[in-house]
């Protein structure tokens, strides 16, 4: 009789424990309470293997938790689960779980299921579960994935719980983790995961960007907070720092305007817009991108290997897909100039340029691996390193293959470069604010790949050429070099290389601003972490014009484009910020080594062009010996000559530039 009531008193106090379970009616974990055991209401159970899930500070904020088959050096067949609270859901109107996730080294997928009749307590293969349609992360690609929307109406009128089961074998065990889980009721659609806000100077505001949400079934109030210093608005004219939505906008667009209002000179801010719902974060999330930098003295460069662009059997993806979401990314990071590598189809990026509007053009490299000239049959289906660019900001003085014209006289350098892959050099104007402009020149470059020691000597004969040959022909210009380094700019991917390949560079007039050092734990390389090989290095002439700390690397279409990595490209882009204040350096390399253009020197006030070409006019512009812009006109010659009078010159040193079609050309003007 008592062992009888006994066993009564334990079923009622597990029947009593479910039921206390069952009253809860929302799910808000972010397990920063998971220190050395699961918070409250969690299980965990190990159906084969001695690995379990446990708590981690590697997480996508605070704390999470992890599970892997891997330990004591070697992969162990496991499957374990992770269970969630009981959830009493029926008094929702259309819950969905969503959650943050992240994978590592080859293995198989978690599953995410559910089950309306498991105890609470015991091995859950005993209960009925089924399997939910989660969207997760490509295999290995150790990201941080947002899995949203997965839908629990058809579990909602029974108590429930959540399962996450893992599976590895002695072959292969994948880390997994989890963070932020939640179950909302309704659904948040948002038109887009990211927003460029612009740029301003320091204490003023930018143009307002917007884009649209609608909340479907959400009852109670939702709340969107925008961090310092962005601000939001619903009339793009009043804004502030949070806005709030009440039900009845449920089912209804909503607009919402975005603007950057900075304080601090010369920053670059990347943050995000947090949805609240009746007090509990949604992982629902805008990122947000602006600056406090004056367009009209800014140079915004974007780098980008956009692996095989244009090329359906070697991307093993949609080009057309791929196109799109291209296009979607360069017009969200709205850069000045970009410099792309692996471009195969020139069809497909000229539908680039035309996306970006008229403002823009391109150019692309004659060469490629093994390929020296574009009449080549191998030329259309190869590699090819190319420039985008705003015509309103950077004028070409030419384009060319650094080296290139060494080959085949010269084999070292065609080795070193991959077989032919060579600096695809710009030589450019930039057009500054008030009529002043800079020069700057930009190689960018696609170095030999692999992780064997004779990739690793071919990339460093490569960089030691191109520094021989940038110092020696261009020591006086702001020099950039930009693009797929595939290695380090501090040690070396590859085994038993301490030093990086691109030392002799930085030791000889460059600096790398990329370096490993300064992006701990960051890769430009979406299925890798310290795999940063997608590079920016300054010579010293143009260091001083480096945004301090503005490069960084473009991560955040992973989150808003699905599967990133298998529909778009495996590199991440990084972006970089220069600033011109002055005018410094008015002497671009000529387009031509003829010399067309000759002055009267020294004159009085009227200055006197002569050419013995045909030319019937040309662009003239004079500046003072510091480049401020004094006259700029259509000049016309009559007879050779081209005269004009200046009456409020006075005596000096002034330069003239002249621009034809095909030529332009520097000349020394002293007036007495």
């Amino acid at each position: 009789m008592l062992n009888s009531l006994r066993y009564i008193s334990f079923l009622l106090i597990q029947f009593f424990s479910i039921q206390i379970l069952a009253q809860q009616t929302t799910l808000n974990e972010d397990f920063n309470t998971c220190t050395g055991t699961l918070p409250l209401g969690w299980s965990k159970y190990s159906v084969v293997g001695s690995d379990t899930w446990s708590c981690t500070n590697y997480a996508y904020s605070g704390s999470g938790v992890v599970m892997s088959g891997y330990s004591g050096g070697n992969n162990h067949n496991n499957e374990d689960w992770l269970i969630s609270p009981q959830l009493n859901l029926s008094g929702s109107n259309s819950p969905s779980l969503n959650f943050w996730c992240r994978t590592k080294y080859a293995g198989q997928f978690i599953q995410v299921l559910v089950s309306n009749n498991y105890a609470g307590s015991g091995n859950p293969n005993l209960a009925s579960w089924t399997v939910l349609p989660a969207i997760l992360p490509t295999s290995n690609s150790d990201i941080w994935f947002y899995t949203s929307a997965i839908n629990l109406n058809a579990y909602k009128n029974q108590p429930l719980h959540v399962a996450f089961k893992y599976n590895s074998t002695t072959a292969d065990a994948a880390t997994w983790r989890l963070d932020n889980i939640n179950v909302q009721d309704g659904t948040l659609t948002l038109s887009k995961k990211f927003v460029n806000a612009g740029q301003c100077a320091a204490g003023y505001t930018s143009q307002p960007a917007a884009f649209n949400f609608t909340m479907s079934n959400i009852n109670g109030t939702l709340d969107i907070v925008a961090p310092d210093p962005f601000e939001i608005s619903t009339n793009g004219i009043s804004f502030s720092s949070i806005l709030s939505f009440n039900s009845s906008a449920s089912g209804n667009v909503q607009v919402v305007y975005v603007r950057v209002a900075p304080q601090v000179v010369n920053k670059v801010y990347r943050k995000e817009l947090i949805f609240n719902l009746n007090g509990n974060i949604l992982g629902d999330k805008v990122k947000l991108l602006g600056t406090s930098l004056s367009d009209d003295k800014t140079l915004r460069v974007f780098n980008w290997n956009m692996r095989w662009f244009g090329e359906p059997s070697m991307c093993a993806c949609d080009t057309n897909l791929a196109k799109l979401q291209a296009v979607q990314i360069i017009k969200d990071i709205n850069a000045d100039i970009y410099c792309l590598q692996e471009v195969v189809s020139i069809n497909q990026l000229h539908q680039i340029k035309d996306a970006l509007g008229p403002e823009y053009d391109y150019e692309v490299s004659t060469f490629c691996s093994g390929v020296t000239s574009p009449l080549s049959s191998f030329y259309p289906t190869c590699q090819k390193l190319a420039f985008i660019y705003n015509k309103n900001k950077i004028e070409k003085i030419s384009t060319f293959g650094m080296l290139a014209s060494t080959y085949p006289s010269d084999t070292s350098a065609y080795y070193c470069f991959a077989s032919g892959r060579f600096p695809y050099t710009l030589r450019a104007q930039l057009k500054l604010a008030n009529n002043n402009f800079d020069t700057i020149l930009i190689s960018n470059i696609h170095a030999k790949a692999g992780s064997t020691v004779s990739d690793y000597n071919r990339r460093k004969c490569a960089i030691e050429e191109m520094t021989d040959t940038l110092n020696m022909y261009y020591s006086g210009l702001k020099t950039l070099v930009v693009g797929d380094y595939n290695d380090y700019l501090e040690g070396s991917h590859v085994a038993g290389q301490a030093q990086s390949p691109f030392t002799y560079m930085l030791n000889n007039g460059f600096t790398g601003i990329t370096l490993p050092s300064k992006y701990p734990n960051q890769s430009t390389f979406v299925s890798a972490t310290n795999h940063l090989i997608d590079n920016v290095v300054v010579n010293n002439s143009l260091l001083t014009n480096y945004v301090d700390s503005s490069s960084f690397i473009f991560t955040e279409p992973d989150y808003y484009i699905s599967n990133y990595s298998g529909t778009t490209s495996d590199h991440f882009g990084v972006m970089s910020y220069f600033k011109f204040n002055f005018p410094n350096n008015i002497f671009p390399i000529q387009t031509t080594s003829e010399q067309i253009f000759k002055i009267q020197n020294p004159s009085s006030n009227t200055l006197q062009i002569f050419t013995t070409s045909n030319i019937m006019k040309a662009k003239i512009a004079i500046f003072t010996s510091g480049g401020q812009l004094l006259s700029n006109q259509e000049g016309q010659f009559y007879n050779g000559r081209y005269t004009t009078t200046l009456h409020w010159l006075n005596r000096g040193v002034y330069l003239v530039r002249c621009i034809t079609d095909s030529h332009t050309q520097f000349l020394k003007w002293v007036v007495n």
